[in-house]
């Protein structure tokens, strides 16, 4: 059995062990197992430390059962069958030191955790049935809802219970006092339970590292919350990460301030009203490009000197090609065009170089000579019912038109 020097000391950095095996991971990499280690390995939702043993990176640790394996990196030209020349051979003695920045950092998140969900439980009764902590992402998930006012209570209690700097302690108790406690845990554990207790606040099972004190946590931030499998799922950010995301934001908000030319506290309303302006913009040129459009189709229909039916409209086919428009256009045409011809309606839209849209229609017809051709000619992508069908193709507009051309003949 290793001996899992980060349950003892959660702030020891360095450790001497012994290679107890290796195993080539076949991509210039070797699992190492080792007489202990203070690299938590990837357990109980958060990803696993990071350093180096021997001055080789480590990059993944997994735990099975009692085996712990850490994954290193050989250099270059390294062989992962043996790995002699790097110290990492059976019987021999290596040096490890993880990366205590990122240790520390899921430190203050996995206590943050903690905190929020004992407060969840001890209010609501609800359970953390989901966490995950990863470099990029940090998510808990509960099994009942909470509104946005109810979130707010309880980030704010979080952070009072920070400030109080209360102590984080971490043991196995015996099995007889174990029998006798009342805590929080995800599943069942089976052998002995590690607790993790903050006093007023939590206990909970857990095998991760922890600080000593809430005060090192620093502080805790919600940064969205969603519906998820009846419950809601909650991302957050504590201590150092939550001071690196508020930087990133307000670095952005900067950048928008000075782009929009207004000050910091004025981006909400000037953002909605450009946005009503935009609108208000794209509404203009739809109903500019519907009126263009109306223009084209009147000026076919003057050229066509087609016979016209009894309803008027014009007897036969129409094509046309439309100026670069909006893509809702292609529907609102299409409509109109039947409104005129009689007959098959195709009616192509540009949204690239050489790149069209089509919408091709006869009501109470069959269309589906006219797909077979785009596809056969030039490998058009789309389908539809018979009547009716749209897609993409790839063309010049003068072999488009001639070849849609040779259908009306």
């Amino acid at each position: 059995m290793v001996r899992k020097l980060y349950d003892e000391d959660a702030y020891r950095t360095e450790f001497d062990a012994e290679v107890i095996d290796t195993v080539a991971a076949g991509d210039g990499a070797v699992w190492v197992t080792l007489s202990q280690t203070c690299f938590f390995p990837e357990e109980g939702g958060q990803s696993p430390d990071r350093g180096t043993i021997n001055g080789l990176a480590v990059v993944d640790v997994q735990i099975s059962g009692d085996t712990i394996r850490h994954k290193v990196m050989l250099p270059a030209g390294g062989d992962s069958g043996a790995a002699g020349g790097d110290g990492l051979v059976e019987g021999e003695s290596v040096h490890g030191r993880i990366d205590w920045e990122f240790r520390f950092r899921n430190m203050q998140m996995h206590t943050g955790e903690h905190i929020f969900s004992g407060l969840v439980h001890s209010r609501y009764g609800y359970h953390n049935v989901g966490f995950h902590l990863s470099e990029r992402t940090a998510t808990m998930d509960y099994d009942g809802k909470l509104t946005e006012a109810q979130l707010q209570v309880l980030e704010d209690e979080a952070n009072r219970a920070i400030v109080r700097n209360l102590a984080v302690h971490a043991w196995y108790p015996a099995a007889d006092v174990l029998a006798g406690l009342s805590y929080r845990s995800k599943k069942e554990i089976d052998g002995a339970v590690r607790l993790v207790e903050i006093a007023d606040v939590d206990l909970c099972a857990c095998c991760a590292p922890h600080v000593r004190s809430t005060g090192e946590v620093g502080c805790f931030k919600l940064i969205g919350w969603e519906n998820y499998k009846g419950g809601v799922r909650v991302s957050y950010r504590c201590g150092l990460r939550a001071m690196e995301d508020y930087g990133e934001r307000l670095s952005l908000l900067t950048k928008l301030s000075q782009l929009l030319s207004v000050k910091t506290e004025d981006l909400a309303e000037t953002v909605a009203k450009r946005e009503a302006e935009r609108r208000e913009l794209a509404y203009a040129l739809v109903a500019k490009d519907r009126a263009l459009a109306l223009t084209e189709i009147a000026s076919m229909t003057a050229a066509d000197g087609r016979p016209r039916l009894a309803d008027g409209r014009i007897d036969g086919a129409g094509i046309l090609f439309l100026q670069k428009a909006d893509a809702s256009l292609l529907r609102y045409v299409t409509d109109e065009m039947k409104k005129v011809y009689s007959g098959v309606v195709c009616v192509l839209l540009p949204v690239g170089e050489d790149v069209w849209r089509y919408q091709i229609e006869q009501d109470n017809g069959d269309v589906s000579m006219w797909l077979q051709m785009l596809r056969e000619r030039f490998a058009a992508k789309g389908g539809g019912p018979k009547n009716s069908v749209q897609g993409s193709v790839t063309a010049p507009k003068r072999e488009l038109a001639l070849a849609l051309a040779k259908l009306l003949a």
